[in-house]
């Protein structure tokens, strides 16, 4: 097996394990009784390096009620260790958001990231990134993503994923080096409206 199927395998074992984590949480279900839930990020994308699952959710009008309904009732299952809570509604994210660890295994514990929106504000989440995603990442992109963010992790760093898309596809960066170079200073937590480009030529391939 080459590198490349190594990477690839490994990356299809933590999506296992990302889907294993949504079904002992039945998280799809318990916030169906809040808004429509959507699987994002990594996962969604079958990149997955982090022991990481973003969740978000729309509802005609989010409320901090019915989330902490949700929340509690996680909290009460016996291999969620840790809860957190921010009201970010009149900040860039305009929303509601809950985090919690999930201790899958002894000594592996995923983070499971759970934005509550208003459903108006769609046109602005990660869905609509990862369906332009989904279209952009051919096979050597993948492969280009998974290397940057292993060799991350390996340095006991991260690479963030938004970023790390843009430059695999912009600029078709392979390495973590090279995708150090081409973030500089940019603040990583900015929000932006980027996109990939239809047919976009450039990057692995």
């Amino acid at each position: 097996m080459g590198v490349r199927e190594e990477r690839a395998a490994r990356a299809d074992a933590r999506l296992a394990q990302a889907r294993q984590v949504l079904d002992e949480l039945k998280l799809l279900d318990r916030w169906r009784t809040v808004g429509d839930p959507v699987v994002v990020g990594s996962v969604a994308l079958g990149v997955v390096v982090r022991p990481d699952v973003d969740l978000e959710i729309y509802a005609d009008s989010p409320s901090i009620r019915d989330g902490f309904g949700v929340a509690a009732a996680l909290a009460e299952l016996p291999k969620v260790r840790a809860m957190r809570y921010k009201d970010e509604r009149d900040r860039a994210a305009e929303g509601l958001y809950w985090k919690l660890e999930y201790e899958l295994a002894p000594q592996e514990t995923w983070h499971v990231d759970m934005w509550l929106f208003r459903s108006g504000l769609a046109h602005r989440s990660s869905t609509d990134l990862t369906e332009a995603l989904t279209a952009a990442l051919t096979d050597g992109r993948r492969d280009a993503v998974l290397a940057i963010k292993e060799e991350a992790v390996g340095r006991g760093t991260r690479a963030h994923g938004y970023w790390v898309y843009r430059a695999v596809i912009d600029e078709g960066v392979s390495s973590y080096d090279e995708y150090l170079d081409w973030l500089g200073d940019r603040d990583v937590w900015e929000h932006t409206n980027w996109r990939p480009m239809p047919h976009n030529g450039g990057g692995a391939r």
